[in-house]
């Protein structure tokens, strides 16, 4: 089948969490046998490694499937007789819902909440990762109960990482390297981890947080001025806290995942959480390093299950010290590293997509509900939201 996947994030050598779930999609179905196109930003290059053609402007009559996040889609492509299969698994209202209010969020607020009556109105098939997205989606698909909602998380790589491993610049050799892996958003607990590092006190470990710009935008999350004055307010400093002040390309990323001892993801509660996948988590998995997070989401639960890593209280220092010695030592590190290397093989994105590449054959054209009518339900949303109202995701 032709297959075009689309994406509103920046797809080259350098690529955060939507562009390189788009890419792996991408390079998975084609290896499954379709012809795919990706679309992405405008600036989009194709990253190394074999993968779906990068075009700059979709033809829209051109495929037979489009795969897509619901906020990048444009109303066109809501058109037409093509099957849309609409991923699911990034929870951008929720995101949206934690951010600082300012002009650009309440625009960006506006436009994804009224692709959401569409998308619900003309998916073929919803990709989600984990039971609370399945649920968030068939709620809003409870007119239409035929459409599937595939489980389809985030994977990791066929083939294992390098070997490879770089030195962090400020890190001493022999240190232990938490890694706080991808960026610092307010839905997400740096300072649990920071606090939690303060109690070690002159323990050889450094925590090593990104603080450059994401790719295709223009600043980071977090700067490294920002990130020393957090570590101060703990009464850290170089090298107990140290900025990675690069944007680790894609097809690097094993060599500082290689460095590291243990991957951190730590987050407050809330919407955001219950409905998160972590995605950065599962390049640890790739890696073999065990992994401390927060408890809620699915991927606090698949640590848990796991057995890769430790699973702690939101906002709690102390029992974050306490995980942090232990996972640190030499034979937590070994039992988790044993059950990640048992685990891996079924994170592949060749299994991960399976049951996506299993149903499209046979994947009718839903009855769709109603496109006029969604389209009046996305204007009353954009205008609700434009006036102020309470969002009601």
């Amino acid at each position: 089948m032709r297959i075009l996947v689309s994406t509103d994030d920046l797809i080259g050598p350098a690529m955060a969490g939507s562009a390189l779930r788009a890419w792996e999609l991408g390079r998975a179905l084609g290896r499954a046998g379709h012809e795919v196109r990706l679309a992405g930003a405008p600036g989009s290059v194709a990253p190394s490694g074999d993968g779906p053609v990068v075009i700059a402007r979709p033809r829209w009559r051109w495929p037979e499937v489009l795969v897509a996040a619901p906020w990048s889609l444009p109303p066109r492509a809501f058109l037409g007789r093509r099957l849309l299969v609409v991923d699911g698994v990034t929870p951008l209202l929720a995101e949206l819902a934690a951010m600082p209010d300012d002009a650009a969020v309440r625009r960006r607020r506006r436009t994804a909440s009224a692709r959401v009556p569409l998308a619900a109105a003309r998916a073929d098939a919803v990709l989600a990762a984990g039971p609370a997205q399945e649920a968030w989606w068939r709620t809003r698909l409870a007119v239409r109960p035929r459409v599937p909602v595939l489980e389809v998380p985030f994977g990791i790589p066929d083939e294992d990482p390098p070997e490879e491993r770089d030195a962090v610049a400020g890190v001493p050799p022999g240190w232990a390297v938490v890694l706080w892996w991808g960026g610092v958003w307010p839905w997400l607990d740096l300072e649990t981890l920071l606090a939690a590092r303060a109690r070690l006190g002159s323990a050889p470990v450094s925590v090593v947080v990104p603080a450059a710009p994401r790719p295709g935008s223009g600043a980071p999350s977090l700067t490294p001025a920002e990130l020393l004055a957090a570590a101060g307010r703990h009464g850290l400093r170089p090298p107990q806290v140290v900025a990675l002040e690069r944007w680790v390309p894609y097809a690097e990323r094993h060599r500082v995942l290689n460095r590291a001892t243990l991957v951190a993801v730590l987050h407050h509660a809330g919407r955001e959480t219950e409905l998160s996948y972590r995605t950065r988590a599962l390049d640890a998995v790739w890696a073999g390093v065990p992994l401390l997070v927060s408890e809620g989401g699915a991927v606090a639960e698949r640590v848990r299950i796991g057995g890769w890593g430790g699973v702690v209280p939101v906002g709690d220092p102390r029992t974050t010290a306490a995980a942090l010695e232990v996972l640190l030592g030499e034979r937590e590190q070994l039992r988790c590293r044993a059950r990640l290397a048992e685990t891996r093989g079924t994170w592949r994105w060749s299994q991960v997509v399976e049951p996506l590449v299993a149903v499209l054959p046979t994947l009718p054209l839903a009855k769709r509900g109603g496109l006029a009518g969604a389209a009046g339900r996305a204007a009353l949303r954009f205008a609700g939201l434009n006036l102020g109202r309470k969002p009601t995701w």
